[in-house]
């Protein structure tokens, strides 16, 4: 039975507004009226970028700050609804209910990726194409050059477990035709692409750069409010060497282009460092001209000192005389 509760706020402000609220039991239902799980459920989908527990707890418990136990038991309940599909987990310890292209989670997609393997045995020349959840794979049995290339291919881009899927596949497709397994696979390019929303480029449709690793970077308007960024790697790479850089990500590409920064940053110290040591045995140089100018001042001096001496002695004998 739903029960009509009203607000106390809303009755000081003198605007009666009635909320239907389902009745339940618990140490929870005094406060929200429903339980612990359908109220993470309703933060995680009202929220516009992933949330971890600790922060789901405070939104929950707000105005007040959660205890050690209220942390510790949305965690748990967090867990569990991952494990029944509710939500999603883009990366450890944090939860969502769905893949969002905001500030804090940008999903790292992968995108055209071209293989090839060279045959022992004549082949007949044909094209197997097929598309699946709009992962299209494509199959060219080559019987001039004894080669089976292929693409996989999606424009939305695909996650690391559709990508290594639809490889799968790839082999299905081949091995029904060939009637034997490929050895020597290789993976001549793929590209990784991040898409960002609510952003425009003005001024420019794109921008595109190489770097001294021979990988390409793209940034360009996909949509009217949708920015992708791509990465195009061109080193041929066997499966597992490809399946080991998609399980890492861009962070070996992104630890080398740290390590580079890093470099041209020591590089800068370095000039900066030679300037001023030049500049500082420019100014000792100065500073010894002028010791040895006082010195030779102060030699002077006593040379004079003892002229005058020598002349005042000469003076006393004169008198004498």
């Amino acid at each position: 039975m739903a029960v009509l509760v009203v607000s106390d706020d809303l009755k000081r402000q003198h605007t009666p507004v009635v909320t239907p609220v389902t009745t339940v039991t618990g140490h929870n239902s005094r406060n929200f009226g429903y339980s612990i799980e359908e109220r993470i459920c309703h933060v995680i989908d009202a929220s516009e970028v992933e949330l971890k527990p600790s922060e789901i707890a405070r939104k929950i418990h707000a105005p007040h700050k959660p205890a050690a136990g209220q942390y510790t038991s949305v965690r748990v309940i967090c867990a569990r609804l991952l494990q029944r599909g509710l939500v999603i987990q883009p990366y450890p310890e944090t939860y969502c209910s769905k893949i969002t292209y905001s500030v804090r989670f940008v999903p790292l997609m992968l995108h055209n990726v071209r293989l090839h393997s060279n045959l022992c045995v004549d082949v007949k020349s044909e094209v197997v194409s097929e598309v699946v959840g709009g992962v299209g794979i494509k199959v060219v049995f080559g019987s001039e050059r004894r080669k089976v290339s292929g693409v996989i291919s999606c424009d939305a881009g695909m996650s690391r477990d559709t990508c290594l899927f639809a490889v799968n596949r790839w082999f299905e497709l081949v091995e029904s035709k060939l009637g034997f397994c490929l050895n020597d696979l290789v993976l001549t390019t793929w590209e990784l692409n991040k898409d960002h929303a609510g952003i425009r480029i003005d001024g420019i449709q794109c921008v595109t750069k190489r770097d001294l690793y021979g990988m390409i970077e793209r940034t360009y308007q996909k949509e009217a409010n949708l920015v992708r960024k791509e990465w195009k790697v061109s080193t041929p790479m066997s499966l597992n060497k490809f399946e080991e850089a998609v399980s890492k990500g861009l962070a070996g590409l992104e630890k080398a282009h740290d390590l580079k920064d890093l470099r041209d940053e020591v590089r800068g110290v370095w000039k900066a460092l030679k300037f001023n040591n030049s500049r500082m045995l420019e100014l000792g140089r100065c500073v010894e001209a002028v010791s040895k100018s006082q010195l030779s001042l102060v030699d002077r001096v006593v040379d004079l000192e003892k002229g005058l001496v020598l002349l005042s002695s000469t003076v006393s004998k004169l008198v004498e005389v």
